[in-house]
């Protein structure tokens, strides 16, 4: 459903008395044009001055500040029927907060009373791109005639092309992409993608650009899966599977930096768009920008677990482990069950050296799921602590058969098993201390290690097993 915007009786006529004078400046004067020729003229005017319908979303299970935002929006519109600015906010604010047919239909308005504004097409073909790509490549073509230096839209442009099957348009645009800009990760990575579905012959090519993304973004799935395949295809299996494993850990999506697509996601100001945002800028290093967004969130909604749990994370990746340990309680106290809170809480409690408190929310972590490797692990070093070799061995083994969920845990497991080599070592124990350096070997050749630093840990295991007979 949809409403078109009134224009008042004194605009009209003036629209009215304008065409008028035109048509007795043309013939001399009106009054020579037959009567009912006059009449069909004005009978017209309506049609041709009326502005578009206006989108009625579906406001009545938004937040209260969401409704607020677009009703702001489509009270503009409807004050400034023919501001191009107007509809072209209208869509944006729907946009981002998923009205995507309402947001189609005002970037259309906004694009057809400013048809040389590169923004209301760009972002219509955004809208587009999910649900249609054949539209959306046809309008990404049309930003790009409007301002062909704007590398992501060579790069959507490029994307909407693969889905449609025209590969060798895309391949064009992702490397004009790159000559835009020589360092975006996503231009290597779509040309190297390419490049290996081409065949056999283009798979040097492939693994140049891959390589380079995997230079500019190398703890993204994406790009390491991909180069991971090429290399396969090279016939460097040993290559390959370390980097198939060490993609297993990483974030799936490679984030592509976009700032006129950006604006549009800083319009959303619901609950899940603010813990998104700062997800994302978390995943791309910005931690400063990620505390920000849950900030403005917590001084929405002071009752939001989820955004004071996500801060405690934030806290913990900056090293403030005070504010963490804080944010985290915050978290609990609003929500007792919040899953991860009290994990997080034991970290920060173990990196304040609060470590009979870290011992104690580690087991209740424990308690609910035997298999959570961070707190195994935070147990293993409070059990070394305490010297209590037996207890840490048995956690640190519980960790191991767990599996260890990402490179910085994996890390850390490997210092502990080193740790706890060396004390069985010294003590004595070789056997024990062998079979702790085998399990490095194995974590490390998983998670992609190179030969000369697996070379350094066999070295140490040959040492323990000569030890061992004699």
């Amino acid at each position: 459903m949809s409403v078109r915007p009134q224009r008042g009786v004194n605009e009209c006529s003036r629209e009215v008395h304008s065409l008028h004078c035109s048509i007795s400046g043309c013939a001399g004067h009106l009054t020579r044009i037959r009567s009912g020729v006059a009449i069909a003229v004005l009978v017209l005017v309506p049609a041709v001055t009326q502005a578009a319908e206006l989108p009625t979303p579906d406001l009545t299970a938004v937040e209260p500040r969401v409704r607020a935002a677009i009703e702001k929006e489509l009270a503009t519109a409807t004050r400034e029927p023919d501001s191009p600015t107007a509809w072209g906010r209208l869509a944006m604010t729907l946009h981002a907060h998923q009205f995507d047919e309402g947001a189609a239909a005002a970037y259309a308005e906004a694009s057809r009373l400013a048809p040389g504004d590169f923004r209301w097409i760009y972002l219509r073909a955004n809208v587009e791109e999910a649900r249609d790509p054949a539209a959306a490549a046809a309008l990404y073509r049309q930003a790009v005639e409007l301002d062909p230096n704007y590398a992501p839209a060579r790069i959507r442009l490029a994307s909407a092309h693969e889905k449609i099957g025209l590969a060798a348009d895309a391949d064009e645009h992702y490397r004009e992409a790159a000559r835009l800009e020589p360092d975006n990760a996503v231009a290597h990575l779509g040309l190297g993608r390419l490049a290996l579905a081409r065949g056999e012959g283009e798979v040097d090519q492939a693994i140049r650009h891959l390589e380079r993304a995997y230079e500019l973004s190398p703890d993204t799935q994406a790009v390491v899966a991909m180069l991971s395949r090429a290399r396969h295809r090279a016939g460097d299996r040993d290559g390959a599977r370390r980097l198939a494993q060490a993609a297993r850990d990483l974030p799936p999506l490679l984030h592509q930096r976009d700032p006129r697509r950006a604006q549009v996601d800083l319009l959303a100001v619901d609950s899940e768009s603010f813990l998104r945002r700062s997800k994302t800028y978390r995943e791309t290093g910005q931690l400063q920008a990620s505390l920000g967004e849950l900030r403005r969130l917590i001084e929405l909604e002071p009752g939001n677990a989820q955004a004071h749990f996500a801060a405690a994370g934030v806290h913990d990746r900056m090293n403030r482990p005070r504010e963490a340990a804080a944010a985290a309680r915050r978290a609990l106290e609003l929500d007792p069950e919040l899953a991860g809170g009290r994990a997080v809480l034991a970290g920060a409690l173990f990196k304040l050296g609060q470590f009979g408190e870290a011992a104690v929310e580690a087991e209740r972590v424990l308690a609910e799921d035997p298999d959570d490797v961070h707190m195994l692990l935070v147990t293993t070093m409070l059990a070394m602590r305490e010297n209590d070799v037996a207890r840490a061995l048995e956690r640190l083994d519980r960790a191991a058969a767990a599996g260890v969920p990402d490179n910085l845990m994996r890390d850390l497991m490997v210092q502990l098993q080193l740790e706890l080599a060396d004390a069985l070592g010294g003590a004595g124990f070789y056997d024990d201390a062998a079979r702790r350096i085998e399990q490095v070997i194995e974590a490390l050749e998983q998670g992609g290690a190179s030969e000369s630093e697996l070379r350094l840990h066999r070295r140490r295991l040959a040492q323990y097993r000569e030890r061992a007979r004699g």
